[in-house]
């Protein structure tokens, strides 16, 4: 049983999950932030550096390959924002995750998925059948069926990688600190040579949103990791998806996106789905 103010800090985490999401789908070129926010990110767990133990070898081959499938999700999460709302982008994003992380688990494991992750899969692929079907009623780009599984399958991929990483390091906040500096520069990097020196001029443009959405990014991540100190990981992942519901709200009160029944309901499903995914016993 969570404590009231764990549960109350997770659903803070959503929100705030939810609402950098939401500072990256409201400029242009949804690159320029994510790319500020690496930035962002990097120079603060560089202020931890001196502090913390230097990777081996291994847990470094670990670092190259999340920060790879992190570097993938950003440009999947970036397309996907250009062709349709933040509320039919997220909740397609995540709602393909727990699909992508049992096969993952299958064919690398061998592991099956329990009745329990049935139930969840079976209300997620509801929910996502229902928001596409609409989506292409309201004339979706269609390639945002392209993007938002490739970005769920990158979730999945790090997540699995960054568990591993962790462990094998012994330090989680010393992996934690690399890797965001490894995946923050090297996007950046990647940004840059696409955009020349006028990244730097967008970037300053965009300075507070960048700094929001990084500080908004940090400080989501470590409720998180708070709350996984001190509670079972399946209540506290689970509390953490009502993003997908905050995302979905926020769509409609800020972004003025389509207040549609089967919407808002999709969204639910897809909720409730990777609730009991990840909660249930």
């Amino acid at each position: 049983m969570l404590e009231p103010s764990t549960v109350i800090l997770m659903l803070l985490a959503g929100i705030l999950h939810a609402s950098w999401h939401s500072l990256v789908k409201s400029v242009s070129d949804q690159l320029v932030v994510l790319a500020g926010m690496g930035l962002v990110a990097s120079a603060i767990f560089a202020c931890m550096l001196p502090f913390l133990p230097f990777p081996s070898a291994p847990v470094w081959v670990v670092i190259a390959g999340s920060a790879c499938l992190h570097i993938g999700y950003k440009f999947a999460l970036a397309r996907a924002y250009a062709l349709g709302d933040l509320g039919q982008a997220f909740p397609l994003a995540r709602g393909f995750v727990p699909l992508f992380s049992v096969a993952l688990a299958f064919i690398f494991l061998g592991q099956l998925p329990s009745s329990r992750q049935m139930a969840g899969i079976a209300a997620v692929s509801l929910g996502l059948i229902w928001l596409a079907i609409q989506s292409i009623r309201g004339g979706v780009d269609r390639r945002i069926f392209l993007a938002t599984p490739l970005a769920g399958l990158a979730v999945a991929g790090y997540a699995v990688a960054d568990s591993y990483g962790t462990r094998l390091a012994g330090d989680w906040l010393a992996f934690a600190a690399w890797l965001n500096i490894t995946d923050g520069l090297l996007f950046a990097g990647i940004v840059y040579l696409t955009r020349g020196q006028r990244l730097l001029g967008e970037l300053h443009a965009q300075r507070g949103r960048v700094l929001a959405s990084g500080l908004l990014g940090i400080l989501s991540i470590s409720v998180v990791l708070w709350a996984l100190s001190r509670s079972a990981v399946g209540p506290v992942s689970a509390l953490r998806e009502s993003s997908v519901l905050f995302a979905t709200i926020i769509g409609v009160a800020v972004h003025r996106e389509a207040a549609t029944v089967h919407r808002l309901c999709a969204a639910a499903c897809i909720v409730l789905g990777l609730v009991t995914f990840t909660a249930l016993p």
